[in-house]
C-alpha cells in the first residue's frame, strides 16, 4: 500500500481531510441553499420539500415514525408497530433492512420499566450479559465474549463509549449504565460492523437514541416511582423532562433529569450488615437543536450522571446456611464505588439534494473508583471449601480491629476525543452509498494502591492515595488514536436483486507508560518509571451481501463480513518489573443466511438467520507462571455456529406477542497455542466461557379500556442455558453458572395527561447468576439480578 500522496503521508492526509471537512459541513448547507437560489429552475427536490429535516443522523422520516407517542394497540390500526432505524448511516424500517437487527421503541420501553441495558438485553435474542451490577457490564451478541477490548459496540447517539484498560487491559469488562429516561429507542446490530462502526464492534452495536427536542410544541413530562425488594428496603426514584421551543421552528432545548436512590438486598455474613449493596444514581442530559435552514439541523447532546453503589454486587451462596439468606455474601471488607461520566456530542446533518452531510464531533470522560476485597489468601488453608469454619466470624473481627486485613483500590480515567465526517446518498437515490473519515484519541489512566483496611472494614487512604498501610502503588497511562476511511455501497442489479459492498482501512497506535510509585513493602524506593511501549497496526475489513426481495413484504440475504478488535502492549505484571508480551488484534468473519417476512396485512412478521462466525487469533485472559496475575494473551481460533428466530404477531387488535430465540455453539477450533501454566492450557472443543447455548424470550401485552381509561398488561419472560466461567474443567477458576428463568409483569393506565403503572420484576424471586467467578483461595461468587421487585410509577405530561 502507497504510504504517501503527492508527496504528503496518508496519516497528514487523513488529519486534513477530517479537519478540513467540519468546516465544509457547516458552509456546504448556505452553499447549497444559495445554490438552488442562483440557477435557474432548480428547487428543492420534491422528496426534500415534502420531508422536512427534523431528525439528526437518521433522515427526516425518523421523528415522525418514532417521537410521536404511539396510541396502544388497542386503538391503533391491525398491524405491528414499525419502528425506523438508522442502522445503516440512512433511514430505514427495521423489516426492510437486510439485517440482523432489533429496535426497541421508547413506548415499549416505558411499558417495560426499561431503566437500564438489563432490563431490555433479556428480550433480545443472542444478546447476554455479565453483569456483575451498575457500571460493570460486558457485553455479548452471538456468544463471541473474551476478555480484551470490548466486542460489541456502544453507543450514546453519535458518541462510541470508550472503556478503562484497568489493571489488565481488560477495557470491554465495565460498560456504563446510562439511564433509559426519555429515549426514542435502542437500536441492537448482531454481527460484525466493522465497516461503519469499527473497533469494538466485532460482534455487534448496541445504539441508545435519546428524544430530540421538539421545535414547536412546549411540554414536558414528570416521572416518580417507589419500590421495594422482597429483601426489604425501599427504592424511589424522580425524573423530569421540559422541552422548550426558543425560537419557533429554529431553536429548542430539551432538558432531562433524574435521581434513583436503591435500597440494597445483599446480606454480608462477616460485615454483619444488611443491603449493603445500595445505589445511588443522578443524572440528566440536556438536547439543543438548531435548524438554521429547512435542510440542515446542528444537534448538541450533553450527558452526566454519578453513580455510588455501597458494595459489589457478588453472592456466595456457601454462606447461605450461616447467613440465613439466599442473597448472601461473604466479604472482608467494604467494597463501595464511584463512577462519574460525562460526554457531549455535536451533530450537524445537511440533507442535500445530492447528499446528506453529517459532521460529528464528541469528548467523553469517566472516573472510577472502587475497592477489591484480597483478604481470603491470608493465613488459613481453606482448600477444603469450609470456608465459614476456615475463617471463623470471632477471628475475622479480632483481625479487622488489629489491622490485619488487606484490599486493593483502584482509580481509573478514560477520556476520549470523537470525530467522524461521512457523506451518503439520499433516500430517492437509485444507489445507495455512505462514505467518511474517523478520529479518535482515547487516554486511559490507571492507579492501584494495596494496603490495609480500617476498624469499619473501609479501604485506609489519605486524598493522595497513600496511608500509612500502604504496601504497593503502580500507576499506568495507555494512549490510544484510530484513524479510519470507510465506504459502502448497495448497487440494484434488479428492483429486486442487491448488492452491497464495504470496507474500513484503519491505522492503531498505542503507548503504555508506567510508574512505580511504590514497590512491594519498599517503603524506602524511589518511583521509577517502567521502559515506554508502543505497537501500531494497520489493516483493513470488508463487506459483501445480497439481498433479494421476494415480495415486498418478504426478503432474503447472504452475508460476509468482518470486525476486528485491536492489540497493543499489556501492562507490567506481579509486583516486580515482569513485562507480559504484547498481543494482537483478532477478527471475525460472519457468513449469515437471514430473512424478513411480513404477513397479513403486517399483522405477523417472521424473521430469522443462520450463521457461522470465524474467530481468529482470540485474545483472552492469561496468567504468569504463578496464575496470581492476569494479562492478554492471543489463543488459536474459535468459531460460533447457531441460528435465531424471531416471531411478532397482532392476532387481534388488543393483543400483541413476541417470541425469539437464538442457539450457538461456540467453541474453540483447531490446534491452540502453548500455556505455559497447564491449567491454562485450552484445546479445540472447549466451549466460550460465559455464554450460553440457548437464550429464549417472549413477551404479550393486551390493551383494553377500564371505565374509558386506556389500559395494558405486558408480561415478559426470559430464558438463558447454563455456561461455564472458563474454558475447561482443569482450570482452577471454572465453574458451571446453571440457566436461569426469570418473569416480569407491568400493569399500566392512562387518566389523560396522568398515567400509572404497577410494575413487578422477578416475580419468582429466582437467582439468575448472570456473571460468576471461582479460584482455589476464595468461595464461589456469583452475580445475580435483584429479588422479586414491586412498585408503583406515576406520570404527568403537560
Amino acid at each position: 500500500m502507497r504510504k504517501t500522496i503527492f508527496g504528503i503521508t496518508r496519516r497528514n492526509l487523513r488529519a486534513v481531510l477530517l479537519m478540513g471537512a467540519g468546516p465544509c459541513a457547516l458552509a456546504l448547507p448556505a452553499l447549497a441553499a444559495t445554490a438552488q437560489h442562483q440557477v435557474p429552475g432548480h428547487g428543492p427536490h420534491p422528496a426534500t420539500a415534502r420531508q422536512p429535516a427534523r431528525s439528526t443522523d437518521a433522515g427526516p422520516a425518523r421523528k415522525a415514525a418514532v417521537t410521536t407517542p404511539a396510541k396502544p394497540a388497542g386503538h391503533d390500526a391491525q398491524g405491528l408497530e414499525e419502528v425506523t432505524v438508522s442502522a445503516t448511516r440512512r433511514t430505514t424500517s427495521v423489516q426492510h433492512t437486510p439485517m440482523a437487527i432489533d429496535a426497541i421503541s421508547g413506548r415499549v420501553l416505558t411499558q417495560m420499566h426499561a431503566q437500564g441495558i438489563s432490563d431490555y438485553a433479556t428480550q433480545i435474542p443472542g444478546l447476554s450479559i455479565q453483569d456483575q451490577g451498575p457500571g460493570q457490564k460486558r457485553l455479548a451478541i452471538r456468544n463471541l465474549t473474551a476478555a480484551g477490548e470490548p466486542q460489541v459496540g456502544m453507543y450514546l447517539d453519535e458518541i462510541p463509549i470508550v472503556g478503562f484498560t484497568g489493571e489488565n487491559t481488560d477495557a470491554g469488562s465495565a460498560q456504563p449504565d446510562v439511564k433509559l429516561w426519555d429515549m426514542q429507542r435502542i437500536e441492537v446490530l448482531k454481527g460484525p460492523q466493522g465497516t461503519l462502526y469499527g473497533s469494538g464492534s466485532e460482534g455487534g452495536t448496541v445504539r441508545i437514541i435519546s428524544e430530540r427536542p421538539d421545535l414547536a410544541k412546549f411540554g414536558g413530562r414528570v416521572d416518580t416511582s417507589v419500590s421495594t425488594y422482597a429483601t426489604g428496603g425501599f427504592n424511589n426514584s424522580q425524573n423530569g423532562t421540559i422541552n422548550i421551543p426558543i425560537i419557533k421552528d429554529k431553536l429548542a432545548i430539551r432538558l432531562s433529569a433524574y435521581r434513583d436512590s436503591n435500597a440494597g438486598w445483599i446480606k454480608e455474613y462477616y460485615l454483619q450488615q444488611n443491603g449493603t449493596n445500595w445505589v445511588h444514581n443522578a443524572g440528566g442530559r440536556l438536547n439543543i437543536r438548531y435548524r438554521p435552514m429547512e435542510n440542515w439541523t446542528i444537534d448538541f447532546i450533553g450527558y452526566r450522571q454519578n453513580t455510588n453503589t455501597g458494595d459489589l454486587f457478588n453472592l456466595n451462596p456457601q454462606f447461605d446456611s450461616v447467613a440465613h439468606s439466599k442473597w448472601a455474601a461473604a466479604n472482608f471488607v467494604k467494597q463501595p464505588m464511584t463512577d462519574q461520566f460525562q460526554a457531549y456530542n455535536l451533530i450537524s446533518t445537511n440533507h442535500m439534494h445530492w447528499a446528506t452531510l453529517t459532521a460529528i464531533a464528541s469528548w467523553q470522560e469517566r472516573k472510577m473508583e472502587y475497592t477489591h476485597d484480597t483478604s481470603f489468601n491470608y493465613g488459613n488453608d481453606c482448600s477444603s471449601g469450609d470456608f465459614w469454619n476456615c475463617y471463623p466470624l470471632a477471628q475475622y473481627q479480632q483481625r479487622l480491629a488489629s489491622g490485619q486485613i488487606n484490599a486493593v483500590n483502584d482509580r481509573q480515567r478514560v477520556s476520549a476525543w470523537t470525530a467522524e465526517v461521512r457523506l451518503s446518498a439520499p433516500s430517492h437515490a437509485r444507489i445507495q452509498w455512505t462514505g467518511g473519515v474517523f478520529y479518535q484519541m482515547r487516554k486511559n489512566m490507571f492507579n492501584l494502591y494495596y494496603g490495609g483496611v480500617d476498624s469499619a472494614g473501609f479501604f485506609d487512604r489519605m486524598s493522595d492515595g497513600y496511608a500509612p498501610t500502604t504496601k504497593y502503588a503502580r500507576a499506568n497511562w495507555d494512549d490510544t488514536q484510530q484513524i479510519a476511511e470507510f465506504g459502502e455501497l448497495t448497487y440494484p442489479i434488479t428492483s429486486k436483486l442487491k448488492v452491497t459492498g464495504g470496507v474500513r482501512v484503519f491505522q492503531v497506535s498505542r503507548t503504555l507508560n508506567t510508574l512505580s510509585i511504590m514497590p512491594f513493602m519498599d517503603f524506602s524506593a524511589v518511583p521509577t518509571y517502567y521502559p515506554k511501549l508502543s505497537a501500531k497496526e494497520n489493516s483493513a475489513t470488508g463487506k459483501f451481501l445480497v439481498s433479494y426481495d421476494i415480495t415486498p413484504n418478504a426478503m432474503v440475504y447472504a452475508e460476509a463480513a468482518e470486525g476486528y478488535r485491536i492489540g497493543g502492549p499489556n501492562l507490567p505484571i506481579g509486583f516486580t518489573v515482569q513485562q507480559a508480551p504484547p498481543y494482537q488484534p483478532d477478527t471475525v468473519w460472519d457468513y449469515e443466511f437471514g430473512w424478513k417476512t411480513g404477513w397479513w396485512n403486517n399483522r405477523v412478521t417472521f424473521n430469522g438467520a443462520f450463521y457461522r462466525m470465524n474467530w481468529s487469533n482470540v485474545q483472552q485472559q492469561g496468567t504468569d507462571p504463578t496464575g496470581a496475575f492476569d494479562y492478554i494473551v492471543n489463543a488459536g481460533s474459535a468459531a460460533a455456529t447457531g441460528f435465531e428466530a424471531e416471531l411478532a404477531a397482532r392476532p387481534i387488535r388488543a393483543l400483541q406477542l413476541g417470541l425469539g430465540t437464538n442457539y450457538a455453539d461456540a467453541q474453540l477450533v483447531g490446534r491452540q497455542p502453548y500455556q505455559p501454566l497447564a491449567v491454562n492450557q485450552t484445546h479445540a472443543g472447549d466451549p466460550l466461557p460465559y455464554v450460553p447455548r440457548w437464550t429464549l424470550n417472549a413477551n404479550a401485552t393486551y390493551t383494553f379500556d377500564v371505565l374509558g381509561h386506556e389500559t395494558y398488561l405486558r408480561g415478559d419472560i426470559a430464558y438463558q442455558s447454563g455456561r461455564s466461567t472458563a474454558f475447561n474443567r482443569a482450570n482452577p477458576d471454572y465453574i458451571y453458572l446453571g440457566g436461569w428463568f426469570l418473569a416480569n409483569v407491568n400493569l399500566g393506565m392512562k387518566f389523560g395527561r396522568y398515567s400509572a403503572q404497577i410494575f413487578a420484576s422477578n416475580i419468582l424471586n429466582r437467582q439468575t447468576r448472570v456473571s460468576g467467578h471461582v479460584n482455589s483461595v476464595m468461595p464461589v461468587y456469583y452475580n445475580s439480578s435483584p429479588p422479586a421487585t414491586v412498585g408503583l410509577d406515576l406520570s404527568a405530561t403537560f
